[in-house]
């Protein structure tokens, strides 16, 4: 999808999006939402290796699309943690009553305000900022590689490196994490699902998030072509220019 200019909780920003079923899925268990009414935009990608994945990256998407979300910034984010963590109860009794083993989706938000930005997320898509030359990951994998950092005794031979340790829907008590950055006019924020960042590296993401006039398109389609074996989704929010200069959280 091409720009669309849009005034994000008093900031003003364009945005692109991209969702892609890719080569080798079926179907697309990933999703994507943009409401820069809100100043709030996600990417869902439901657990491929469990059922239902798609029915949980959209269930999560129309339960945010669905509320009307407050207007200062802080409670507009425990809003969304409320929201994420009544989606993983309805996703576990989903499971339960369906017979399911799991029925789940990682998810990761961007929530913006003035210069204010949150950034919620549970499993492995990812959230990356661009500010100048500079690309920083401000997620962490919430996956088995990233939790043998943490404590390396608790390896498991067999065990994947790249399975998620978190999602929305994989157990009964739902654990996001959330990071509050200053976001500055010529920023760029990245969204996107592992199919994107398993692929490519951080320096061909800023490249392109810096150069592209579809950034969130070129980032899919370099995926794609570099044999990402997954869905593929790209969020990409650049920021223009603020309408005002600083808002309480």
């Amino acid at each position: 999808m091409s720009a669309l200019p849009v005034t994000a909780g008093r900031i003003r920003a364009e945005h692109y999006l991209r969702t892609d079923t890719g080569t080798v899925r079926t179907r697309n268990e990933d999703n994507l939402l943009a409401m820069p009414e809100y100043g709030l935009w996600a990417v869902c990608d439901g657990m491929g290796g469990h059922d239902a994945g798609d029915y949980a990256s959209t269930y999560i998407v129309e339960a945010l699309q669905a509320r009307s979300l407050p207007v200062l910034h802080g409670r507009r984010v425990r809003a969304i943690q409320s929201i994420l963590a009544e989606c993983n109860r309805h996703l576990v009794d989903y499971a339960q009553q369906n017979h399911f083993s799991h029925v789940g989706s990682t998810a990761v938000l961007l929530s913006l305000f003035s210069r204010r930005a949150a950034v919620i997320w549970v499993g492995d898509s990812r959230a990356y900022l661009l500010r100048g030359p500079t690309l920083r990951m401000i997620s962490r994998d919430h996956n088995v590689a990233e939790q043998l950092l943490d404590d390396p005794e608790n390896f498991r031979p067999g065990e994947s490196s790249s399975a998620i340790t978190r999602a929305i829907g994989g157990e009964p008590t739902l654990v996001s994490d959330l990071a509050c950055v200053e976001t500055l006019q010529g920023d760029c924020w990245l969204l996107c699902s592992d199919g994107v960042s398993g692929v490519l590296d951080e320096t061909e993401i800023a490249g392109v998030m810096e150069q592209a006039d579809d950034p969130a398109s070129e980032l899919v389609e370099r995926a794609l072509a570099a044999g990402s074996r997954d869905n593929c989704t790209a969020v990409v929010v650049r920021i223009e220019s603020d309408v005002e200069k600083f808002t309480a959280f």
